[in-house]
């Protein structure tokens, strides 16, 4: 589906380590082992054959033959001293990851927040540092992304 079979060789021998993930590492291996596939290849007569999320992003853990993706636990996210300077993106998936977001200064942040717990706390973090320091973007226009159904985003820019 990535077609990452066109450069597998290349990923194999030095694959660029710049995404990094922050969150609960045992629901993110749970995510990483979700299977994926790609209607599109089926429909077009080439087999459907379901790979992990894992197989694309390749974590950081041992025994891996490769990895390019650094995995973080947000509850021990304080105790790292700095970030790679090699990361391009990092991921913060959850309240407790967005608490970090002032502290993160890579080119694009992603930040993943769960609208259905009561707690506003993390919202409220990105919230202020867009009306505080940013500059909007649209999704659609900027981006070239449409948001699925469910799906809320917000994109803005900042100075590092």
């Amino acid at each position: 589906m990535a077609h990452l079979e066109e450069t597998w060789d290349a990923r194999i021998a030095a694959p660029a380590a710049d995404l990094a993930i922050v969150g609960t590492l045992k629901w993110l291996k749970a995510d990483l082992a979700a299977l994926l596939s790609n209607p599109d290849e089926h429909a077009a007569g080439q087999p459907r054959v379901p790979g992990t999320i894992a197989d694309i992003l390749l974590p950081d853990e041992p025994g891996a033959a490769t990895w390019s993706t650094r995995l973080y636990s947000s509850a021990r996210f304080a105790e790292v001293s700095s970030l790679p300077g090699d990361l391009r993106a990092v991921v913060l998936d959850g309240a407790p990851a967005v608490k970090y977001l002032n502290e993160i200064e890579t080119p694009v942040v992603v930040c993943v927040i769960d609208r259905s717990v009561a707690d506003e706390t993390a919202a409220e973090i990105v919230v202020q540092l867009r009306n505080t320091r940013g500059e909007a973007l649209s999704v659609r226009d900027d981006l070239g992304w449409s948001t699925p159904d469910g799906v809320e985003a917000l994109t803005f820019t900042v100075p590092l």
